[in-house]
């Protein structure tokens, strides 16, 4: 049996540091961070806490999508 390599790219610390094109940024709890038809430029890495994704129907009910892990991403 052939051993497991571990790989040298950890994402974890690769996230956790700003750089070019990266920043961090703090939400406070029910702060809205990115809504529907907004251009989409960015992708999200939830580092701590808790993300509730949600849509508004036509007649103005918000509905819960899911609750992701790990990533949030903005689509165009």
């Amino acid at each position: 049996m052939r051993k497991r390599v571990k790989a040298s790219f950890d994402p974890k610390e690769f996230l956790a540091k700003v750089g070019e094109g990266k920043a961090i940024s703090k939400y406070r709890k029910d702060q809205i961070v990115f809504s529907q038809g907004q251009v989409a430029d960015a992708v999200f890495y939830i580092q701590k806490g808790k993300v509730k994704l949600t849509v508004i129907s036509e007649q103005g009910k918000e509905a819960v999508v899911a609750i992701p892990v790990i990533f949030l991403a903005k689509d165009a």
